[in-house]
């Protein structure tokens, strides 16, 4: 569906050369914008491509348009979740007042919150006006996206919305990628822009239940928790995991979690947590590196999550979008959901479990895009939080107003 000014078309494409699946993904998305040219590309991938080709063939169909995204574990369309090796999705924006610009700050890694503040640097200098919501793509791998976010709130001053995903693997826990127009990166924030006759509507949602008493981190810096309760946090953390596990493996960081009280000011339909998941492990030191950046004297829970509860509040989640608009249909919808409520979670029942019922509620014909992340970024009631375990959507309208929750 789309309106008289904004138009949306997305393409996805599992070819597994890069250079045929980018132009393909990208012809079918220009294809269903009624002959008018991009004037904004959204880019999500698997880390299974040889990535700057995959961009490059984009871009011979797209054009100039400003382009970002990122890699993830797996891709979202209408057609439902993929998370095979090989698939690359593509939404395509254009409209008579669409403006935006694609960004784009390295070094995450060497220090989060001066890349934060470099990208809003260069969100300020645009100056575009009318700037309506900022989509971030983090390395999920490295980036301590607390930091970021202080970072960028610091210097950034204008009423937007900040929404988007950490870039992820195949689960390899290996690298990532971050792009802009043709441009690929590894361990740095790539952003896109949107400004003009555009609103965006937000709501964020998770599945996780605390256990057990709140304890408390005794040691933590820079993202590296060393202490929970006085005992080094991997000694802590594994004694809810299965006898004998000896490593943080993919199935203990899709199952666990800890959870992080929110301020009471701050609580709301999302509920009273935040959810933290650990992405590496110092084996010699027992220490946990969450990229939420947890603080030393931070109360914490331990979580599990529920499938059923995931699926739950995530169709709450998308009846909250629709109940704040009344009659009115979104333009498009962008998705970010954590590579824990994917095929690690639900197996291959992801799409008609999770995204089947998300679209029936919003508009199962409405352009879809969105991507499996290794952590997730949104606005909980105004306050801009790193999530995990989440899913995130963003449904786009046209119109004036102020972009957010």
């Amino acid at each position: 569906m789309a309106g008289d000014f904004v138009r949306a078309g997305v393409g996805q494409s599992t070819n597994r050369k890069p250079e045929l699946a980018g132009r393909e993904a990208a012809e079918r998305a220009v294809a269903q914008l009624a002959g008018q040219v991009p004037k904004l590309v959204l880019v999500f991938a698997t880390a299974g491509y040889d990535q700057a080709p995959l961009l490059a063939a984009v871009r011979a169909v797209t054009g100039d348009a400003p382009l970002s995204g990122c890699s993830g574990s797996g891709v979202i369309t209408q057609l439902g979740s993929d998370e095979r090796s090989h698939v690359v999705g593509v939404m395509a924006l254009t409209g008579d007042r669409l403006r935006g610009a694609a960004l784009l700050a390295p070094g995450t890694s060497a220090d989060s919150r001066a890349a934060g503040r470099e990208l809003a640097r260069q969100v300020r200098a645009l100056a575009l006006g009318e700037e309506r919501a900022l989509l971030v793509f983090p390395d999920g791998l490295t980036t301590n996206s607390t930091e970021l976010l202080a970072g960028l709130r610091a210097d950034l001053s204008l009423p937007c919305a900040v929404v988007g995903g950490c870039a992820g693997d195949a689960f390899t826990l290996d690298r990532t990628y971050q792009y802009r127009g043709a441009e690929v990166i590894s361990g740095g924030v790539a952003a896109l822009l949107l400004a003009g006759d555009l609103r965006m509507e937000i709501d964020v949602s998770h599945g996780c239940e605390p256990l057990g008493v709140e304890q408390t981190i005794t040691k933590a810096e820079g993202g590296w928790v060393q202490e929970i309760g006085g005992r080094p946090a991997w000694s802590f953390f594994k004694e809810f995991l299965e006898p004998g596990a000896e490593d943080l493996d993919a199935l203990n960081i899709a199952y666990l979690c800890l959870a992080e009280r929110l301020p009471a000011e701050l609580r709301s339909a999302y509920g009273e947590f935040i959810i933290r998941v650990p992405l590496s492990l110092q084996r010699e030191t027992g220490a946990l590196f969450f990229p939420g950046g947890l603080q030393t004297g931070t109360g914490v829970h331990v979580a599990l999550r529920r499938r059923e509860e995931v699926a739950r509040r995530a169709v709450e989640s998308a009846q909250r979008l629709v109940a704040r608009q009344g009659p009115a249909r979104p333009t498009a919808v962008l998705q970010f959901d954590c590579v824990g409520r994917g095929r690690l979670l639900f197996g291959e029942r992801t799409t008609p479990e999770l995204i089947e019922p998300l679209q029936q509620a919003l508009g199962r014909e409405l352009p879809w895009l969105g991507v499996h992340t290794y952590g997730e970024i949104a606005p909980v009631s105004g306050q801009t939080y790193f999530h995990n375990f989440t899913g995130v959507l963003c449904a786009l309208y046209e119109g004036s107003g102020e972009a957010g929750r």
